[in-house]
């Protein structure tokens, strides 16, 4: 999709470019809910674990947040997420770095430094709900109650 003025009504997700060679965020399709995001570098944080900074700073819509989750693709490469899920809190200005954790045999400085220049995880922009929060001293039933993991059978 174009990167250009917004439409009217549309909510806006700032993009600063911090250097010349960084990629906005993109869908590959109108309809996706993921807009990837691409490596321009990658530093090694310790063994196995190495933060890919995509030379971007984020200023989201009024109202919103992001979450860096993994592309689908990440299972072709030996490359998980680090941290599962990425929250990018709405005040947050610096750089847009994914830590990713390498899986295979080795260091991964190799295969890390190969997954420069390529999309290695999304960008969710979603709705920060303002909630209050009050102590009970007794919850609402519910239908399942306190059944915990499994309870719901197969």
């Amino acid at each position: 999709m174009p990167h250009g003025e917004p439409r009217v009504g549309e909510a806006v997700l700032k993009v600063l470019r911090h250097e010349a060679g960084a990629v906005l965020p993109v869908k590959a399709h109108a309809d996706d809910a993921g807009y990837d995001l691409t490596a321009l570098s990658v530093a090694a944080l310790r063994p196995r674990v190495f933060a890919f900074d995509t030379g971007l700073s984020l200023q989201f819509p009024a109202g919103c947040y992001g979450e860096v989750l993994p592309r689908s693709s990440i299972v072709k490469t030996d490359f998980m997420l680090a941290n599962s899920v990425g929250v990018i809190d709405p005040g947050y200005r610096g750089r847009l770095r994914v830590v990713l954790r390498y899986l295979g045999t080795g260091e991964g400085g190799t295969e890390a430094e190969a997954l420069v220049g390529t999309r290695i995880a999304q960008l969710i922009v979603r709705r920060l709900e303002a909630v209050q929060v009050v102590a009970v001293t007794v919850l609402e039933g519910s239908a399942r109650g306190e059944g915990g993991f499994g309870s719901t059978g197969r």
